[in-house]
């Protein structure tokens, strides 16, 4: 059959021959045939106006009427139309249902562009932020989140996870900030509630400094008399061993509740003082006497000081970083085996290093071993004394002056802990 564009066809042509026939009888059959190809162009016009002004109209319902090869083109734009119409219905929905759920969402999320102004936000950000529903679209964030570690995290966003700021709100609320980049130099700023995970960390903290600071005393008590015990040449010599033990046993338990006072000091404590010059050189001696002379290792102690360069900081918690790692290499290396302690400098800042050719610590551990009371190997670290606060309080003491440790280990073979310090930290001896 036919189509509806070859019947058009056909149709012109005989309008033409027809007025070419028409022009011979005027002895003009070209102007015939000119007057009625006009006249279709003028038809032909007309319905583009028409279409134009059915487009512009809105409705999709009143469709033009015509003939030709126009009635098929009106029902196709119109089913065309129809459909981009139930697709946008569909896409409104969604976009919806998409504000509905992350309305919903209890942790605050802000669309950033890549200059970090603020594009869009849910309920969540909107109330721990307390941003304006109109003023602050287009604001940059470190408008609104001015605190210096937000700010630091926000230039350098790989150097850490997240990051814990007190809300610009007041009271006591603190926020979880995380930066996730998506799409198109877009990025999508996660703020959570940690208020009560603060809170409670707060109350840990306390009540740890406060029994610790309450059991010393008792502690020293009892370590006197069993002192004064021990040196009593009058005893029974049944009683000699049972007061070494307990002897031992009080020692050891004070060392965990200086350790605990210690760490709590390091957690709760303010930065420290920047102007006062300690010797690396000095500690890393200090610690090498301390490590020769303890029992249970016979092994060479290396010290490879290669600067000069001191720190700045507070030397009590630069001293207990290395007497800790030293110690904890000494805990956990043979007699026969060897430690290295080494002092660099280079463009990147000052590295400490203690190195061990001790059991080592298997990968799974290595992200844990800073945490409080926790022993890669529980039953060695108890037979040596250890309380596991150790690295620990490297971790919090190196942290306050701005430096980050890095752990490397193998089981079997060894394992090496680097103290990295920035280059503000550094001064000339």
């Amino acid at each position: 059959m036919p189509s509806i564009w070859t019947w058009t066809l056909v149709r012109l042509g005989l309008a033409l021959v027809g007025g070419a026939l028409i022009g011979l009888i005027y002895d003009r059959p070209a102007l015939g045939m000119l007057i009625v190809a006009l006249a279709a162009l003028g038809w032909q016009l007309y319905n583009l106006y028409r279409l134009e002004r059915w487009l512009t109209a809105g409705s999709i319902a009143d469709i033009p009427d015509g003939e030709g090869v126009w009635p098929p083109l009106f029902a196709r734009i119109q089913f065309i139309k129809t459909k981009a119409k139930r697709r946008g219905k569909r896409f409104r929905r969604l976009v919806k249902e998409l504000r509905a759920s992350t309305e919903a969402f209890p942790d605050g999320g802000v669309i950033l562009n890549a200059q970090y102004e603020i594009l869009n936000y849910n309920l969540a950000a909107r109330v721990l932020l307390d941003l304006k529903l109109r003023g602050d679209r287009g604001q940059r964030i470190e408008n609104l989140l001015r605190h210096p570690d937000f700010i630091d995290y926000l230039r350098n966003p790989g150097d850490r996870p997240a990051v814990e700021i007190p809300s610009p709100t007041g009271g006591d609320t603190w926020l979880s900030c995380r930066l996730i980049p998506y799409g198109p130099e877009q990025t999508l700023l996660l703020i959570r509630d940690i208020s009560q995970r603060v809170k409670i960390e707060r109350v840990r903290r306390d009540f740890v400094a406060n029994a610790s600071h309450e059991l010393r005393t008792p502690l020293t008590v009892i370590m006197g008399y069993l002192d004064t015990l021990a040196d009593d040449p009058g005893k029974p010599p049944i009683w000699a061993q049972p007061v070494q033990i307990m002897q031992e046993q009080a020692q050891r338990m004070f060392r965990l509740v200086e350790d605990l006072l210690q760490l709590s000091r390091l957690e709760s404590g303010q930065s420290v003082a920047r102007d006062r010059v300690v010797s690396i050189a000095g500690l890393i001696e200090l610690a090498r006497r301390d490590a020769q002379s303890s029992p249970g290792f016979g092994g060479p102690i290396e010290v490879q000081v290669n600067s000069d360069v001191n720190i700045l900081g507070e030397e009590t918690e630069l001293q207990s970083v290395v007497s800790n790692l030293v110690a904890n290499a000494v805990r956990y290396t043979p007699a026969e085996g060897r430690i290295t302690i080494s002092w660099n400098v280079d463009e990147d800042g000052g590295h400490l290093a203690v190195v061990d050719t001790g059991i080592g610590i298997s990968e799974a551990d290595i992200p844990r071993v800073t945490e409080r009371f926790y022993r890669a190997d529980g039953g060695r670290a108890r037979q040596s004394g250890g309380t596991g606060l150790g690295l620990s309080i490297v971790k919090y003491a190196l942290r306050r002056h701005d430096a980050d440790l890095e752990i490397r280990s193998r089981l079997g073979h060894g394992s090496s802990f680097v103290c990295h310090f920035p280059r503000d930290r550094l001064t000339p001896s």
